[in-house]
């Protein structure tokens, strides 16, 4: 089941952040328990992925045995506490059930494109047949959660430009392959292994620190 949810993964990115937004735009002020008990499904249900995701890597199990992914651990651990964190401070800032795993999942889903861009940018990033529109739904998911963040009055603050700042210095290199700055950093690290764990970092960092530009609620 698993193995077939992988195979079709290019499809759902592209399809189900999107549904997601139109249901929360069809309900967004419904005060109803039955989305009230599928949001909890959904939670528990990428809560149990991503504890699995982690327990498999502490534990030395590949992830293909795990889960039948080809993915790397990185990728699904990084995401899915991103994910919590991203739905955690905005549920906690006033905002609905609803409200915070939406903007979550478009998160989620848009910082996957704005962490690998830099590196891998073929016009596939950017246009896809398989898409919406030929949009890839990664770019309109970053698009939406710009609109909602607007929408909440956001405004920019020292850490929201830190965090860029610090997203472009790490970026910047990857953009231009600078094959010389990846050696200074092997010889550092003695590895670049590591930094599997950290590309992810810079991106989330930022996506998490916009949150940081929309007030709490009274």
């Amino acid at each position: 089941m698993l193995s077939l949810l992988f195979n079709e993964y290019f499809h759902l990115r592209q399809t189900v952040p999107l549904v997601i937004y139109v249901f929360y735009l069809l309900f967004q002020d419904a005060d109803s328990s039955f989305i009230d008990a599928l949001l909890k499904i959904a939670l528990l249900a990428i809560g149990i992925f991503t504890s699995l995701n982690i327990l498999g890597c502490s534990l030395g199990i590949p992830i293909k045995v795990l889960l039948s992914f080809t993915w790397a651990y990185p990728s699904p651990i990084t995401w899915g506490v991103f994910f919590f964190s991203y739905y955690y401070i905005l549920n906690n800032k006033g905002e609905n059930n609803l409200t915070s795993f939406t903007m979550a999942t478009l998160a989620t889903v848009g910082g996957g494109w704005l962490y690998e861009v830099p590196f891998f940018h073929p016009m596939s990033m950017f246009l896809s047949r398989g898409a919406f529109f030929y949009v890839n739904a990664q770019i309109i998911c970053l698009i939406l959660l710009a609109y909602e963040l607007n929408k909440m009055n956001f405004k920019p603050n020292k850490f929201i430009y830190t965090s860029i700042i610090l997203f472009m210095a790490f970026s910047i290199p990857l953009f231009l392959d600078m094959r010389g700055f990846w050696r200074y950093v092997r010889s550092i690290m003695g590895s670049l292994d590591y930094l599997v764990w950290i590309y992810r970092i810079p991106a989330s960092l930022l996506l998490l620190s916009l949150l940081s530009g929309v007030k709490k609620h009274a």
